[in-house]
């Protein structure tokens, strides 16, 4: 297969590749850093990328006696961070589990739930902290937990930083022309390095961009996709 079959071949698999996310997604990476096994399933191409923001959830827990007490004592305290926020440039709430919902001054009223002791209520949310390409990490993350520690509190509800401060990334499928392009690179290296009478084929290029922690702040994107030789014929050596 020449240069200009694969290609073309490539150009047809991207014509059925659509992104299945909205434009204004943030996805949330919590936990360790990959290695062993994970590292294996991950396939050869992937673009290397600093996170968009540092990330820390925190449990918020109120135990006033009256329920409607307690949503306005939780909900106030969310106000009163929105607001402090405001005032440090690159600091924002969210809620959500994988895909982050962006909390504002005229939509702070999260969802509650039941806390573990009878008359409680809960919710967890994040406080983020925006990540430049030249950003010390060490140092924002310093900064982001003395945000936190410094939160105004309403009434009874209390606060506690859950796990180890995570990253978030926004609309993950904008990269992902980017990484099927590489793709589309190593094929052809590829196809050079066994030669014509084999067979390049690539499976998997409509797959959604992926994504795992590599690093205290870099995410590792990739599409799961699959190379295939067929048709190759090698002469055996005297």
């Amino acid at each position: 297969m020449r240069h200009g079959t694969l290609t073309a071949f490539i150009v047809t698999a991207l014509a059925l590749a659509t992104p299945a996310l909205a434009q204004l997604d943030e996805v949330v990476v919590t936990g360790s850093r990959i290695s062993g096994d994970d590292y294996s399933r991950i396939p050869a191409v992937v673009l290397e990328r600093r996170a968009d923001f540092l990330v820390q959830q925190v449990h918020l827990t109120n135990d006033t006696r009256a329920e409607d007490g307690r949503r306005r004592e939780i909900f106030e305290t969310i106000r009163d961070v929105l607001a402090d926020a405001a005032k440090r440039p690159g600091i924002a709430l969210s809620y959500g589990d994988e895909f982050l919902i962006p909390i504002t001054a005229t939509s702070y009223e999260v969802p509650l739930s039941k806390g573990n002791k009878p008359d409680t209520s809960s919710t967890q949310i994040y406080v983020k902290m925006a990540l430049g390409e030249k950003d010390d990490v060490q140092k924002s993350i310093a900064e982001l937990r003395a945000f936190i520690k410094k939160a105004r509190l309403s009434g009874r509800t209390e606060l506690e930083p859950q796990g180890d401060v995570g990253l978030s990334l926004v609309t993950p499928e904008k990269y992902r022309y980017d990484i099927i392009g590489r793709i589309t690179e190593d094929a052809k290296r590829l196809q050079a390095a066994v030669g014509s009478q084999c067979k390049v084929e690539i499976a998997g290029l409509s797959n959604r961009v992926s994504w795992q922690r590599s690093d205290i702040s870099q995410l590792t994107l990739y599409i799961p996709y699959q190379v295939q030789l067929q048709g190759c014929q090698y002469t055996a050596s005297p």
